[in-house]
């Protein structure tokens, strides 16, 4: 039986990926949505900052962020433009 938690985190995945291909900053925000309702009862939906594509080093979902000039990242972590 599938983790209703995985099932979940998935589908905001495949969300945030449709926006990225169909460039539909409202699936976006729908996702977003989703997650802060799902907080607001309780709910871990997972790190989903990653399934987001970054404003500044233009990652794509799934991506780690770069270092670009004038805005470094450590390793591993992301623009806080990316988690907002």
């Amino acid at each position: 039986m599938t983790d209703p938690g995985e099932l979940a985190r998935s589908a905001l995945q495949r969300i945030h990926q449709a926006a990225v291909r169909h460039r539909d900053p409202e699936l976006h925000h729908a996702a977003d949505d989703i997650v802060r309702a799902a907080l607001a009862r309780g709910l871990d939906p997972g790190p989903v900052q990653s399934y987001r594509p970054c404003p500044v080093c233009a990652a794509e979902p799934g991506q780690l962020c770069i270092s670009v000039p004038g805005r470094p990242v450590h390793p591993g972590d992301m623009h806080p433009e990316r988690t907002k």
